[in-house]
């Protein structure tokens, strides 16, 4: 039976609200007691994923002096692992990242010009490299921006409370 493995304990579902204030190395302590075994995926690789998302949320959050937390979850359900993570820091505009978010993450080059010009036009606080990382790792991915009744909504500003990003582990691929 498939489980997580949190702080040294079996869990179906793990959920860690995180404030925007938390000193980041209390972020990194719960993030890296997590585990998930028999993954197909390099425990330390999940949780760089899970900690560039988080990340971006906590600047999300910071950046709109939003003071709500930041939900992460995973939940193991019918040998998948999904996890969430959900925040409320206003959603961000898509064709702004130095790649598009529909492509195949193997055709995207990171070193490319595009990349270059966004690191440089956001100097250097943002290197576009976040939400590509969890995609590459997680081929199941989907963000969802939410408005203030947690309807789905299409990305516009100010029409946006919150992002979720859902990704997914099968095993059953293993």
């Amino acid at each position: 039976m498939r489980h997580i493995v949190f702080q040294g304990r079996k869990y179906k579902r793990v959920i860690m609200n995180i404030s925007g204030d938390a000193p980041f190395h209390e972020i990194l302590k719960q993030v890296n007691g997590l585990t998930i075994p028999d993954s197909p995926h390099d425990d330390e690789h999940t949780r760089y994923a899970v900690l560039e998302l988080i990340n971006n949320s906590i600047r999300a959050h910071r950046e709109n002096g939003i003071k709500d937390t930041i939900k992460t979850e995973m939940n193991v359900k019918d040998e998948v692992l999904t996890i969430s993570i959900i925040d409320k820091g206003g959603g961000f505009d898509i064709s702004k990242l130095p790649y598009n978010i529909s492509d195949q993450v193997d055709d995207i080059d990171t070193n490319s010009c595009k990349f270059q010009e966004y690191r440089e036009e956001n100097q250097y606080k943002r290197f576009g490299m976040g939400l590509l990382v969890a995609r590459r790792l997680f081929r199941e991915f989907d963000i969802i921006f939410y408005d203030e009744t947690g309807s789905h909504v299409p990305y516009r500003p100010g029409g946006v409370t919150g992002t979720r990003i859902d990704m997914k582990i099968r095993w059953a691929n293993v």
